[in-house]
């Protein structure tokens, strides 16, 4: 799993002329802090994996899963009172709740995802795959698109300057490879099975294929 410090947006409003003006007034209140967006959540999401060492994580894993804890906290309220209205909202919030290392998240994933396709945005599709390929991996079952690149404990991790482990060694295994044609993975924005495995050679060669990894997808 990969890893990043939440920094909060404020927003000062001032009602006179010059800030000394409003906040030199008895009982003065503090600006309260400016609500995110589920956009400004997935972006932090992906600085947090995409910005350290190698295009790789920022945090440890313990520190990147706290962190997710609470981007998913925040989402499930603005779900309850209905702030979620669009399908990018939704695929917005599949992508952070598939980042977890529990299934029922990853079940709530994929089943965002499928909204997220419900209401239009075409973009989900490849997130449905992969939601529904993490469910299958933390119920014990192959996964069947091959979106999921997980650590082999087989290849051993690089170690970077900073002293974090570069977890380049990757496998598709456990994986039912043969259940799907590659014409249904590519309606899936997933790559095909030979690309898959290129990947995976790319990993363990100590590089990131990013852009393999997740074909464009409109």
């Amino acid at each position: 799993m990969q890893l990043r410090l939440i920094q909060s947006l404020t927003s000062l409003t001032l009602c006179s002329m010059t800030l000394v003006a409003q906040t030199s007034l008895p009982g003065a209140q503090k600006p309260s802090e400016t609500p995110k967006t589920v956009h400004q959540l997935f972006v932090e999401d992906q600085e947090d994996l995409h910005t350290g060492a190698n295009g790789g994580p920022r945090f440890t894993e313990e520190e990147y899963n706290q962190r997710v804890k609470t981007r998913q906290a925040t989402l499930r309220t603005m779900l309850a009172a209905g702030e979620m209205k669009s399908g990018d909202d939704f695929r917005d919030a599949a992508y952070l709740f598939q980042h977890s290392d529990d299934a029922n998240d990853c079940l709530f994933a994929h089943i965002l995802a499928m909204e997220a396709m419900a209401r239009g945005t075409e973009s989900a599709r490849f997130i449905a795959a992969a939601t529904l390929d993490r469910y299958l991996q933390f119920t014990k079952q192959p996964q069947v698109f091959g979106t999921q690149y997980v650590l082999d404990r087989n290849v051993p991790l690089t170690v970077h300057t900073s002293g974090l482990p570069l977890p380049f060694g990757r496998t598709l295994e456990p994986y039912n490879e043969n259940l799907l044609p590659d014409s249904m993975r590519t309606d899936f924005c997933v790559p095909t099975l030979t690309q898959q495995k290129r990947n995976v050679v790319m990993f363990n060669a100590g590089n990131w294929p990013r852009e393999t990894m997740h074909p464009r997808c409109d």
